[in-house]
This record gives structure tokens, sequence and C-alpha cells, in this order.
């Protein structure tokens, strides 16, 4: 009986591959809700599958589906896993993305990284929810600044962005057909009210100063990923994603519209002209850096983020506005993502920096211009439909030339940047083990 019985040992051998597994499929969902493209997150947990002994390893992600397939020896494992609606702040996706990283680790115990992995889903934001609204109201006025920095825009753009973050705050946690609805009702909320002033002579309320308290529901992001995938040959995960974020555009739109009717006014006074902006030429520049500082608030990042968050969106402006003058049109937001892309790797794999989605998805808000392929849908439905049609493809444009940029830049890191830097390093670790030879 006692030679019939297994081991200890051989019980433990045999729990490995599923809890392996376990721990690929819950990862992965995971790192699927950082938003990150789905080759990457493929990649990440192929490498951990082979650093923890799996052989024949075949990964395929979509943005709501994984399915992890890889053989231990004689016994084949596969499992998948669907999309359960998670959203990520920016303190749990570099967690996950530490853990990751960390599970490269052979030695590294699989039950241990499934109950870290656990803790961080469960961890409670890092700041308190009123520092969190003033995060919101930060990157609003931030985006407003930097799309018209006019003193009169300032107050009206805080007020949206209040009020904006105090339904986001208020759904965050309830998740559900409120989470859906979201956007429709704050974009309706925003423009009846800015409708309103307008229809008692208030001069600072067209759909460029409510479009910056509309920011947060802007899906520049999922639109430059989803373009990336498709370059990538991920069809299926491009093609879901696209739509989803133009569906999110049209929700938008849809507030806006309601509103409009609700008011009494045509949609046309939705698209009132600012005045000339009246602030000094550094205001841009300020709101790129409130943009900044609010998203490290807004979505909870460390503050030791900050200095990285706001260096890669100062260089990324500056390179878009250089891009802008020396080019104009959308090779502006080329060459900033052109920059953006080796910035952020290098600040992830060569400084010790956070993850590169955490720098380089805000600095993707700050290029896109996902306001104007706003208010190209809103003139889609008023009296200039063939303006709006031409403004959303000039935007599909634009989107597709910064993925472009991304390619490139992610490239130039690959090709250049990384073995230069690798190369550098060898050299100085030379030199200074010949310096202490000659000392000895």
């Amino acid at each position: 009986m006692h030679d019939a019985s297994p081991t200890t040992e051989a019980l433990s051998h045999r729990r490995v591959p599923q809890q392996l597994l376990r721990f690929l499929s819950r990862l992965g969902h995971v790192l699927l809700s950082t938003g990150d493209a789905v080759s990457v997150i493929e990649e990440v947990l192929r490498r951990i599958a082979l650093a923890q002994g799996a052989q024949r390893v075949n990964i395929i992600a979509f943005p709501t589906v994984l399915f992890v397939k890889f053989e231990d020896g004689d016994l084949t494992c596969l499992d998948f896993t669907g999309d359960e609606g998670l959203t990520l702040r920016f303190d749990q996706t570099e967690a996950v993305f530490a853990l990751a990283r960390d599970a490269e680790n052979p030695e590294m115990d699989l039950g241990e990284a499934l109950r870290r992995l656990e803790a961080i889903l469960a961890a409670p934001p890092l700041y308190h929810p009123v520092t969190s609204l003033l995060g919101h109201v930060l990157v609003t006025v931030g985006i407003a600044l930097v799309l018209h920095p006019s003193i009169g825009v300032i107050g009206l753009a805080a007020g949206f962005g209040f009020a904006v973050g105090a339904l986001r705050l208020f759904a965050r946690s309830r998740g559900g057909i409120l989470q859906t609805l979201l956007p429709t009702f704050s974009a309706f909320m925003v423009s009846a009210i800015a409708l309103e002033m307008a229809k008692h002579g208030y001069g600072e309320s067209p759909v460029r100063v409510l479009i910056a308290a509309l920011v947060t529901f802007l899906p520049g992001g999922i639109l430059a990923v989803a373009t990336m995938d498709l370059a990538y040959g991920d069809v299926v995960s491009g093609s879901s994603r696209f739509v989803t974020g133009v569906l999110q555009l049209v929700f938008l739109v849809l507030g806006m519209m309601i509103a409009a009717s609700f008011v009494g006014l045509p949609a046309s006074k939705i698209l009132v002209e600012l005045p000339d902006a009246t602030l000094l030429t550094w205001g841009p520049w300020l709101g790129v850096a409130f943009f900044g500082i609010g998203h490290v608030l807004y979505y909870s990042s460390p503050l030791r983020n900050l200095p990285w968050i706001l260096a890669v969106l100062f260089v990324v402006y500056a390179g878009q506005r250089l891009g802008n003058a020396a080019f104009g049109g959308y090779m502006s937001g080329f060459v900033g993502a052109i920059i953006a892309t080796p910035v952020s790797y290098f600040i992830q794999y060569r400084v010790g920096g956070p993850p590169a989605v955490v720098t380089f998805l805000p600095a993707l808000w700050l290029l896109l211009p996902s306001s104007l392929a706003l208010l190209g849908l809103a003139e889609v439905v008023t009296d200039n439909p063939l303006s709006g049609v031409q403004d959303f493809i000039a935007t599909v444009f634009a989107i597709v030339a910064i993925a472009l940029g991304s390619l490139i830049g992610s490239g130039i890191y690959n090709q250049y940047v990384d073995p230069i830097f690798k190369q550098t390093a060898s050299l100085a670790a030379s030199v200074s083990k010949f310096r202490w030879r000659r000392r000895g």
C-alpha cells in the first residue's frame, strides 16, 4: 500500500502543469485589461511559459478571449478565459507587469504568484476619491489649455471636469449598464449646460471646451492600439477594438445631439467658434503639466512615476509641435509617436521606470486628435455633413499616422537604441574593469 501511493514530490509535480495553466490564463486576462497590443501580451506569456519549463507553447490572445496551450511531457494542457470587464488603474497595471517580469524566474512559486495577482486586483486606489476628482479636473483643464489656451476657458473647463469626474467616480465601482451609458449621459449633461449658457449669451461654451471634460471618454488609445494590432497582423483584435472605439465616439455624439434637441437649439450651435487665445504662449505647456499631474492622481499612479510621465509628455508635445512646424498635418502626430515609443521603452527597460504602457498611453491621449473626430461626427448630423465626413476621415488618417509612428519608433528602439545602449554599457564596464586592474 505504501509503494502504491504517490509521494508528495510526485503529487507536487502532477499539480505544476495545471497551476501554470491557471496562472497563465489569469495573468493573460488581466494583461488584456491593460489595453496593450495583443502581440506584446502573447510574447510576455510565452516567455513565462518557456521559463517555467513548458514545451511547444501556443498562445492566442483577443481583446476579450485568451487561449493557452502547452505541453508538459506527455500531457497537453489547454485553457481559455473570457473577459470579465476588468478596468485596471495605473498602479495595478504597473504591479501586474512587475509580476509578469518576476514570473520569468523558474524558481517562482506559482501558487504565491496567483495569490499576489488576486491581491493586486483587490487593492484599493492609492488616493482618496476627492484627490482622484481633483485629478480629473486637472486633466480637463490641461486639455482645454492645450486645445485653446484662453483665460476664459479655464473656469468652465474646471466646472465641467468636476461634474464628469464626480459621475465617473460614482460609476467606477458599480459597473454594468451604468458604465455603458455613462459616456452618453455625460455628453448629454455637459452639452445641455453648454448650450443653455450659449442660449443666454455666454461666449465660452462651444464644443471645444466641453470636449476637454469628455477627454477621459475619448477612445484615442483604443483606436491607436487597434491600428497597431492590424499592422501586426492581428486582424480580429484590431478590428474589434477599432469598432469599439468608433462606437464610443458615436455614443458621445448621440448624447450631444440629444442635448441639442432637448435645449431647442440647432445642432450647429455646438460648433460655435472660440475667440482667439489670450493666454501667454506657455499656456499649452502648462496644460501638458496639468494633464500629466491629473493622470497620476485620477488613474492612481504612484507619485514616483510623475517625473517619467511628465518627461514623456513634454518630449512628445515638443516633437508634435516641431513636426507641425516642419511638415504640418498628419506628420505632427507621426513625429510625436516616433519619439514617444523609444522614450517609453527606454524608461522601462534601461532606467527602471514604470511599464511603457503607463507612460505611453497618456502620450497617446495627448497626441490623438480624437476631439476632431467628435467634431466631425457632430457635423455629420448637422447642416454640414460633407465637412463632418472629411473631418472624420482626416482623423482616421491621423490615427493611422500615429500608430505607424509608434511602430517605427518601436523598430528604432529595438534595432538601434537598445543595441547602442548595450554596447555603450559593455564598453563602460570593460573600461572600468581595465582601470581596476591597472590600479591593482
